[in-house]
């Protein structure tokens, strides 16, 4: 079945809209066709709140970033850090706000399509110029790039050279919603429509281990139990999520 056919067995459907940041191409979204009230969902990266955030709100010493290995005496430099379950690239655009190198994998066609049309808007609006903070989101187009992939295949894929520092996890369980800082609750309905659950996630996690050079950092639900049943090496707890650190499998710490 064509992704074309599939959003319209889901009473989706994917078309441009005018945008001010881009009034020549527009920005990509996806509409719910039965829906017409709701918001169709889009990747915005210079949406006010997200600005708001980076400039103001962004600190090493938060959970996600101490959970990263920033903060630590021992860690300097730039970890290069791939998001495994990208999704709509809230959390990849706020690790490399952080400094980090990240590669966004997406395996959803229609998601990644939605991500790969955020990040030309972004690009396009730095290089014009007249967007604030600019160094930071200079820096943020310089560090973030996307890969449409299975992530299995993707890691599966890397040679000991081409292993990242991290490996970065937000699944979506059965039994909870994604935790996309960026969705409300009808869109978080629209995103789980079209993804489904992340049912592979386990085995994600067991290549991410062999994989990755530093650590893996899984993100939860505060409550919710770990990955796999797997004890985590340290949890950071923020108000609404945890990030679970497991150490690499490989014994070869290397950034920092």
């Amino acid at each position: 079945m064509t992704d074309e056919r599939r959003l319209q067995n889901l009473g989706f459907e994917l078309l441009r809209v005018q945008d001010e940041h881009d009034p020549h191409d527009g920005r990509l979204v996806l509409r719910d066709i039965n829906e017409g009230r709701m918001l169709p969902l889009a990747v915005d990266f210079l949406e006010p709140r997200l600005l708001h955030r980076l400039k103001h709100g962004l600190s090493k010493r938060q959970p996600m970033a101490r959970a990263l290995g920033f903060g630590s005496a021992k860690k300097a430099g730039r970890p290069y850090v791939i998001d495994a379950t990208a999704g709509l690239g809230v959390d990849s655009f706020f690790m490399a706000a952080l400094g980090c190198r990240v590669l966004a994998v997406e395996r959803s066609e229609t998601v990644a399509a939605l991500l790969e049309d955020g990040l030309r808007r972004l690009r396009a609006a730095v290089a014009r110029g007249g967007v604030e903070p600019y160094e930071a989101l200079n820096g943020i187009v310089e560090r973030l790039s996307l890969v449409k992939g299975d992530a299995r295949e993707v890691l599966a894929s890397l040679d000991e050279a081409e292993c990242p520092d991290i490996v970065y996890l937000d699944p979506m369980y059965p039994e909870e919603d994604r935790s996309e800082s960026a969705l409300p609750k009808k869109g978080m309905q629209m995103f789980r429509r079209l993804i489904g659950d992340d049912a592979d996630v386990e085995s994600v996690f067991e290549i991410a281990r062999k994989k990755a050079r530093d650590r893996v950092v899984v993100k939860r639900p505060l409550r919710a139990p770990p990955i796999a049943g797997v004890r985590p090496t340290h949890s950071f707890e923020g108000k609404t999520a945890r990030y679970d650190m497991y150490h690499s499998q490989t014994g070869s710490p290397s950034w920092g």
